[in-house]
């Protein structure tokens, strides 16, 4: 009896294990476009964290764009936690709306194309987003320049 319980345990523990190490290494593909033109956008620092259920994973990290548009975002959190992913574009530009934290399954199963005009950020138009398709393991995260209201009225 005492050596089942044992053995249970064991076989728990190797299991989480394996599924932490399978997470380990794996990425996020994030693309960062202007939202109004759909271009590339380079040299912009993408910020990650880890939340877990009772704590965030803090400072962030970042990761910056390359001439495409791309940064990988490593995913270093656990079976039990979901990641937060934002962007910080070279000034005058802002991320338009906001992610929630998500779990790496829904990043790598189908993809996320993000909401431009959903709350958070600035409000920006949906014109590019919709000709995009999601591709798994991607993320698409849109910026632009406020307009004039936007950065003196609104924000």
């Amino acid at each position: 009896m005492r050596m089942a319980r044992y053995l249970r345990l064991v076989l728990l523990f190797l299991l989480t294990l394996l599924c932490h190490l399978t997470l380990q290494g794996q990425t996020i593909r994030v693309l960062v476009l202007d939202a109004l033109n759909g271009k590339p956008q380079e040299g912009v620092k993408v910020n990650y964290f880890c939340q877990y259920r009772y704590r965030n994973e803090l400072p962030p990290k970042s990761v910056t764009t390359n001439s495409e548009g791309f940064a990988d975002v490593p995913y270093t959190c656990g079976v039990d936690a979901k990641i937060e992913i934002g962007v910080y574009a070279p000034l005058p530009k802002e991320q338009c709306g906001e992610l929630g934290a998500l779990t790496y399954d829904e990043i790598s199963a189908t993809g996320i194309v993000s909401n431009p005009s959903a709350d958070g950020g600035i409000w920006c138009p949906k014109k590019i987003s919709k000709k995009l398709k999601p591709v798994p393991g991607q993320l698409v995260i849109f910026v632009k320049k406020p307009t004039w209201h936007q950065s003196h009225i609104a924000g």
